[in-house]
């Protein structure tokens, strides 16, 4: 999964879609300078938003010393007129941001540490002409300064011009999941890794060329604050935990780096933390904030030293005792927590109402910054980063996604009543996190706030609260905040819930969930299901290379062609919905040349996927010439898992001969099982696969890590085990399988009202204290191992698995989830459900399916295009298998087709072999 800032890159091209950032349309004012200073026979080409030099003649070297230019927010095109004509005399290849937007984005506080600053590269043919060219770039930009390039060392002298040893061009080493890792060549010519890490490190083999940089200063920061350990880092740079060495008190520090900004336009981070530092002291006196001590600078950084604030952000306060998210909705439970939240919820009303009788507007309260004191009592605000004064400060734009009002996301501009928006969504956040959607979707708000009353019984009290606050009309006054504060003071939680709720009754004899759900029947669901079809069909664009489909931003990570994000997870999709796929679309898959140095071998990132939707699609010549280059593939068992390991590629290859019949197929079934047997660990605490260390093992006091669940841990082993044993008859490998099975079992944590759920990793020996989230989902959590315990329940019929199947079913069953999605969401969930239902032919499951239906539905968005869902992190939406609306539609698919004792999961298996 992509982090919060990789995703930025992504969002910045399209207002619906992931897009690459080579979809860009440029402004001229960089190429108009270049093109003024070119020479001929000089070869361009664009990549991403670089636009690429490389002077006549021959090529150029592999890797080498390199230099790098960087230019302040606003500064690029009169920077880049200054270096050009040392770089075209110099008759170097170079590569700079093709204009003045992706330049200035690369100063920016989301923006990739490790590629932060980097306005222009240079790749010098030798050390003589590195030398030379740096020494003559620092001359021509003499005085000018921009954000510090981590990976980098300054050029002696220049605060413009930087340097590092790296690769010129892009060595590129596949990875099981299918992204490359950049490569370089030691002297004997053996490849290692070309790290890219926000520190400078020079190779092994190679002797820097200037005498060592004078340290930064060390020692107490203002002679007083030692730095201890890190807390966070972004680009704007990192939080620190540090001892105040006159009194001896943890205090916190916040840096930032000179040179890097925040918002639109672009503000230097050192001003607004000066800002911040005046602004808090001003609040200081309220006790509802973070408490400034003092505001320094060291070296070339600014500090804020705050005293620390113990606790935890709101946010997860919330996952961690929210009785949706336990799956413990007891009536007494409901109430203790909103009991809880009342008094938060109110401090958090007055600590905004202080700062707006101050004239000051917070403008970006998140859930991050609100801190919750470890008894649950208090909290308080740290981070203000946005606020403003109002009528003397610039406003930056700055907002958390989902808790901005429509009206601060189209101006920019921050107001009362935005903040008060912000707490509506912190206080609709504390019932379920779906302000992702409904920010991305503003018509899902009234969908999701009137399901969640009526399922948990709210008082209308707090509805109306809600509504009240998230109201953006313009001419509208703001609330009053005394006003706030009364109506959640006198919130009625006391009475509320004399009975069990609707959303906590289960499907039994006693009470029946209903046989039909508004928005579910037969009708309505094939002109749904014709809707998914549609949009995907018509946002298809075959001119692309890069993609076909709308897409999670992994399929531009990886390749375009796989399962997961790629084509043939939604060639698949639409072959289930409608019973055939466009061949121009089939043509687009077919025409891609699947080759192992961009494709790896395993089933939902790579080839063995990939051939078979192309079996599936009448194209079995082609499966099996795919499979052909899957079976000689460096990586077909480099590591165990079902999303890209050794299980997808053995369970793709058993599939695959089940419908050929080619005996080299059973072959590479029973070899997958081979390599799962040697490459298990096996001690006291059972048999699992370690995750691999890419610091290079863990420590000597550290027992392996195991990732856990469907896609990446010992359940999707036993999975395809359990396949193979009955396809075989082979004990051997039901025996492994269930080794497998039992140790993820064994990981399960108990939630409440007898659930379970599952934390990512394993590390036995330690009692995962340090992972508070545990998960429910069906990549990672207990749909995922419960969909895996079924299938074994069935196959191998045991009487704790007959106890402990129906336990696992009933913890992950959710009308509410963050996404809707496949892999981390409602419709991997309703996949389980349904699986339940025919397998255990328990007619309950089908019912409580319903319900995680009507659920997903509360995200979708209606697009003249057809019918889509938002994708990861509703960001944007997608079609792809994994996150978009393909994947919701095969749930959505078998909702009107499963029946007890069917076969109809659609999603990778073969419960054809299950008796």
């Amino acid at each position: 999964m992509l982090s919060w800032e990789a995703l930025q890159h992504y969002v910045a091209v399209h207002p619906h879609w992931y897009e690459t950032p080579a979809r860009h349309v440029p402004t001229d004012e960089h190429l108009a300078a270049f093109r003024a200073v070119v020479g001929d026979g000089w070869r361009t080409s664009r990549r991403g938003t670089w636009f690429i030099a490389d002077p006549p003649g021959g090529p150029r070297a592999d890797q080498g010393w390199k230099l790098h230019v960087s230019a302040l927010d606003g500064e690029s095109t009169e920077i880049l007129r200054l270096a050009l004509p040392v770089l075209c005399a110099a008759r170097v290849p170079f590569k700079f941001q093709i204009d003045p937007r992706s330049a200035d984005r690369g100063t920016g506080k989301v923006y990739s540490r490790t590629a932060s600053g980097k306005f222009i590269t240079v790749y010098p043919a030798d050390e003589e002409q590195f030398l030379a060219v740096g020494a003559e770039l620092a001359a021509a930009l003499a005085g000018r300064t921009g954000p510090y390039v981590l990976t980098d060392r300054r050029w002696p002298g220049s605060t413009a011009v930087y340097y590092r040893y790296g690769g010129f061009a892009a060595i590129k080493r596949l990875r099981p999941d299918g992204a490359a890792d950049l490569q370089i060549s030691r002297p004997d010519g053996t490849l290692v890794p070309d790290y890219r890490r926000p520190w400078y490190e020079v190779p092994d083999w190679v002797r820097d060329p200037f005498p060592p940089d004078p340290e930064e200063p060390g020692g107490p920061l203002g002679g007083r604050y030692l730095p201890q350990s890190a807390l966070a880092f972004n680009n704007r740079g990192g939080v620190y935990l540090a001892t105040d060495t006159r009194t001896g008190a943890e205090v916190v520090l916040k840096e930032a780096r000179p040179g890097v900004t925040c918002g639109r336009p672009g503000i230097p981070c050192t001003e607004l933390l000066a800002k911040e530092h005046r602004l808090l002291t001003r609040l200081a006196d309220t006790g509802h904030y973070v408490r400034p001590l003092a505001l320094i600078e060291e070296w070339e950084h600014t500090f804020l030293v705050e005293e620390k604030v113990e606790g935890v952000h709101f946010g997860l306060h919330c996952i961690v005792n929210n009785p949706m998210i336990k799956g413990d909705l007891r009536p007494e439970a409901l109430r203790d927590y909103f009991l809880g939240l009342r008094p938060l919820w109110g401090q958090i009303a007055s600590a905004v109402e202080a700062a707006h009788r101050r004239g000051i507007l917070l403008g970006d309260l998140s859930f991050t910054n609100v801190i919750v004191h470890p008894d649950g009592l208090s909290v308080r605000i740290i981070d203000l980063e946005a606020a403003v004064e109002e009528g003397v400060d610039a406003h930056t734009g700055l907002r958390t996604v989902g808790l901005a009002s429509p009206r601060m996301v189209a101006t920019g501009r921050y107001d009362r009543a935005h903040d008060w928006h912000t707490v509506g969504a912190i206080l609709l956040s504390s019932l379920m996190a779906v302000n992702n959607t409904v920010g991305f979707h503003r018509p899902a708000l009234p969908r999701f706030l009137h399901a969640l009353a009526e399922d948990l019984a709210l008082p209308a009290e707090l509805t109306a609260l809600i509504t009240d606050l998230m109201d953006d009309r313009a001419d509208g006054p703001a609330p009053d905040g005394a006003e706030v504060v009364k109506r959640i003071e006198a919130l009625p939680f006391e009475e509320g819930w004399t009975g069990p709720v609707p959303l906590a009754l289960p499907a039994t004899a006693r009470h029946r969930l209903p046989e039909t759900v508004p928005g579910l029947g037969e009708a309505e669901l094939t002109d749904l299901l014709d809707g998914i079809a549609r949009y995907a069909e018509t946002t298809a664009d075959p001119l692309r290379t890069d993609r076909l489909f709308p897409a999670h931003p992994m399929a531009f990570e990886t390749n375009p062609l796989s399962v997961a994000y790629g084509a043939a997870g939604v060639l698949h999709g639409l072959h289930v919905l409608r019973g055939s796929v466009p061949p121009g679309l089939l043509s687009w898959l077919l025409a891609r040349d699947a080759n192992s140095e961009q494709l790896p071998p395993g089933l939902y990132l790579g080839q063995s996927g990939v051939a078979w939707v192309l079996d599936e699609l009448g194209r079995p010549e082609a499966a099996a010439a795919l499979m052909d280059r899957a079976r000689a593939h460096p990586l077909r068992f480099a590591t165990h898992g079902l999303l890209y390991g050794a299980a997808g590629y053995g369970l793709a290859a058993l599939q695959l001969w089940r419908r050929q019949g080619d005996p080299r197929l059973l072959a590479d079934a029973v070899a997958a099982a081979e390599a799962l047997s040697a490459s298990a660990l096996r001690d006291e605490h059972g048999l699992r696969w370690p995750e691999p260390d890419p610091a290079g093992g863990a420590g000597p006091q550290e027992p392996p890590r195991s990732r856990l669940g469907y896609a990446h841990g010992g359940c999707g082993p036993a999975l395809f085990l359990l396949y193979l044993h009955l396809a075989t008859g082979d004990r051997r490998w039901r025996e492994l399988g269930r080794e497998a099975l039992d140790f993820e079992l064994a990981q399960r944590v108990a939630t409440g009202s007898g659930r379970w759920a599952f934390r990512r990793t394993a590390q036995p020996g330690r009692d995962g204290a340090d992972e508070p989230v545990v998960r429910t989902y069906w990549d990672e959590g207990t749909a995922g191992v419960a969909t895996v315990a079924l299938r074994w329940l069935v196959a191998c019929p045991d009487p704790a698995l007959a106890g402990l199947v129906p336990e696992l079913v009933a913890s992950a069953a959710a009308k509410y989830a963050v996404m809707p999605q496949l892999f981390h969401g409602l419709a991997g969930i309703g996949h389980l459900l349904l699986d339940a239902g025919e397998l255990l032919g328990d007619e309950r499951w089908f019912a409580e399916a319903r319900r995680t239906a009507a659920g997903v539905l509360l995200s979708r968005i209606d697009r003249p295009e057809g019918v889509v869902f938002p994708g990861e992190q509703a960001l944007r939406e997608t079609v792809d298998l994994a996150s978009g609306s393909i994947g919701v539609g095969l749930f959505l698919d078998r909702l009107r087709r499963a029946a007890p004792h069917g076969r109809t999961n659609n999603v990778f298996t073969i419960d054809g072999l299950l008796p």
